[in-house]
């Protein structure tokens, strides 16, 4: 009787230690899953601090090009053209826009005739 025993007290220790290290295993299991999701949640708030990062990039690069079509269009060389159409000379041009004479004169060469321009 005391073999019985003593084989039922074994078979109780394996069925807990069986228990112990498939508890074990599913925490550890957890633990992983813990790790990667967090990794994953790191990997996620660099992605959208990079997008935030480009988005401000393109917004930057538009305002400059409608700054650059702005300044295009309050050029010199815009305000003689106009001048120009209206009739002016080009020595009043080269005065009022700040450009050389022979600058004016191109101008007036390019312009004069095809005020349709």
């Amino acid at each position: 009787m005391e073999w019985l025993l003593v084989v039922l007290v074994v078979m109780v220790a394996a069925a807990l230690a069986g228990v112990v290290l498939w508890q074990y295993r599913q925490i550890r299991a957890l633990k992983v899953d813990a790790i990667y999701l967090d990794a994953l949640q790191q990997q996620i708030s660099r992605l959208q601090a990079d997008l935030h990062q480009l988005a401000d990039r393109v917004e930057q690069r538009r305002r400059p090009s409608i700054t650059a079509d702005a300044q295009l269009a309050n050029s010199p060389y815009n305000q003689a053209i106009e001048l120009v159409k209206q009739g002016l000379s080009a020595h009043d041009v080269a005065e009022r826009c700040g450009i050389s004479r022979s600058e004016a004169e191109l101008i007036v060469s390019l312009y004069r005739n095809n005020s349709t321009s």
